[in-house]
């Protein structure tokens, strides 16, 4: 009798150490899963690779900056990005948001290696994991964009009475030096943003439910770069003319270096 008591006290301990194991199996777990989801907090970080490019062409000033994204303790995504790009010698601001994607690896088409670009989404960056952020970022509201198109439209008549008769040297000349060309000139010339100097960027990133990071940069614009930009003025409004004689533009998109900015605090 008091055998089978004894093994009975064994027995109770057994399903005592049993019954905890196998609470804890799925205790852990479970509290790790409720860590994961609704307590511990994603960390987003935004690296440059010191690179960027500046345009100006008929879409109004625009820029790529080339970055990685990182997401420390808990995976999330990526919602949007933009940037606020500020002159610093009047405080003058150009308002950016992603447009396209920049494929990292460039392709051979035809002997050219070319980047592939896709329309901006959301994206997915994996916990303790980096992301590529080949951005191009542009004005969604494309103000520029508009009235720059329509300045060109409005010389398209002019255009079309210069070439029958002339080559394209001869054409080129009349075309500018006429009022047109030189009004429409000016007016571009106006809302030219880059200019010699230094900037400061600040890449604003959106991810998860409700996060948002800014990380503050800057760059600054040769005399070089800032007149070949100033060279894609010209080259916007006789890009229609060089279509017409099979002539290709040829617009310049200086790469500038990008690098951390301190903050005073």
């Amino acid at each position: 009798m008091e055998a089978i008591e004894q093994m009975t006290k064994y027995e109770i301990i057994s399903t005592v150490i049993s019954t905890t194991a196998l609470a804890l199996s799925i205790l852990i777990p479970l509290l790790q899963w409720i860590w994961r989801k609704w307590i511990i907090t994603e960390k987003v970080k935004y690296y440059s690779t010191s690179q960027a490019n500046l345009f100006f062409n008929q879409s109004g000033a625009y820029m790529r900056i080339y970055g990685i994204v990182e997401s420390e303790r808990k995976s999330t995504t990526i919602k949007k990005l933009k940037i606020i790009v500020t002159r610093k010698r009047d405080d003058q601001k150009l308002n950016l948001t992603w447009s396209y994607l920049i494929s990292p690896v460039s392709q051979n088409m035809l002997g050219n290696y070319i980047q592939t670009l896709e329309v901006a989404h959301p994206f997915r960056v994996e916990a303790d994991s980096i992301a590529c952020a080949f951005v191009e970022y542009s004005d969604f509201s494309d103000s520029s964009g508009i009235k720059i198109r329509s300045l060109c439209a409005n010389l398209a008549s002019e255009i079309q009475e210069i070439t029958p008769d002339s080559n394209y040297d001869q054409a080129i000349k009349r075309f500018s030096n006429s009022s047109n060309y030189l009004g429409a000139k000016s007016q571009i010339a106006n809302d030219f943003f880059w200019e010699a100097g230094k900037y400061a960027v600040d890449i604003v990133v959106e991810y998860g439910k409700r996060g948002t990071k800014s990380f503050p940069y800057e760059f600054s614009i040769s005399e070089k770069d800032y007149f070949d930009l100033q060279k894609n003025i010209d080259e916007i409004l006789i890009a229609q003319l060089k279509s017409h004689y099979g002539i290709r533009p040829n617009f310049h998109s200086p790469m500038i270096e990008i690098s951390e900015r301190k903050i005073d605090i």
